[in-house]
């Protein structure tokens, strides 16, 4: 292969000027060294040397959402309760699907603790203390509202005696008997059995919930899907 003039040249360049490759060493670092002398003059007058990012500000795009703590909602109030707390909801659907419970009437800053009770429909998912018992005292007779510290009590022993909540105490009128049956009876007379008003369900207000009355009534098989209970686990 015949060279180029240009290869020559620099072939010939190479081999006329032994100190060439010790030469262009010295002028490469020469050049390094002022540029590094300016980066450190220029880091400096920053007040840093330090090459590494600072970090991206807290609510930046890149940083993920804060938690907001304190933040209540009705669904993550429900959640904070005893595992022993239940609903005590009538066995038959009667005319609402998702079931009906016993209640106290009113929603949580407006629950009327002096008015009877009602069964209103199972209220899952939402706040629901108004709702809940205690199923260990209910094991001893006692139907006990622990958010409330208060005992279901019966107005008296007679037929279409109402259902309150009152203090806590060895009462006739507050001690149940649950019977095989389902039926919840009251102790004193255990002929005498909680049950739901007959009827269609009431307008409750929320998303179309129903309410219905409920109070004591003869135990009697022909009214079984109205005074058949079972406990049911919050959702």
């Amino acid at each position: 292969m015949i060279p180029t003039n240009e290869s020559v040249r620099w072939e010939g360049g190479l081999a006329a000027h032994p100190k060439g490759t010790a030469v262009m060493t010295r002028s490469i670092r020469t050049v390094w060294l002022l540029i590094l002398t300016s980066w450190l003059v220029l880091a400096a007058c920053t007040g840093t040397a330090d090459p590494t990012p600072p970090p991206e500000p807290i609510g930046s795009p890149e940083s993920p959402s804060p938690t907001v703590i304190g933040a209540t909602t009705e669904a993550a109030e429900s959640e904070q309760v005893n595992d022993q707390d239940a609903f005590l909801r009538v066995i038959a659907p009667l005319d609402e699907a998702r079931g009906y419970c016993l209640d106290i009437p009113g929603h949580m800053a407006g629950v009327r603790i002096e008015s009877p009770l009602q069964v209103h429909t199972c209220k899952h998912g939402i706040w629901n203390q108004d709702g809940r018992f205690d199923l260990t005292a209910a094991a001893s007779g006692v139907i006990r509202m622990p958010h409330y510290q208060l005992c279901l009590q019966a107005e008296d022993s007679s037929i279409g005696a109402r259902l309150h909540l009152a203090e806590c105490r060895e009462a006739g009128l507050q001690t149940w008997t649950l019977k095989d049956s389902g039926q919840i009876a009251l102790e004193v007379d255990p002929q005498i059995c909680i049950t739901v008003e007959e009827g269609p369900g009431r307008d409750a207000g929320g998303p179309r919930y129903l309410m219905k009355g409920v109070g004591l009534d003869t135990c009697a098989q022909g009214a079984s899907d109205r005074q058949q209970w079972t406990t049911a686990i919050p959702r």
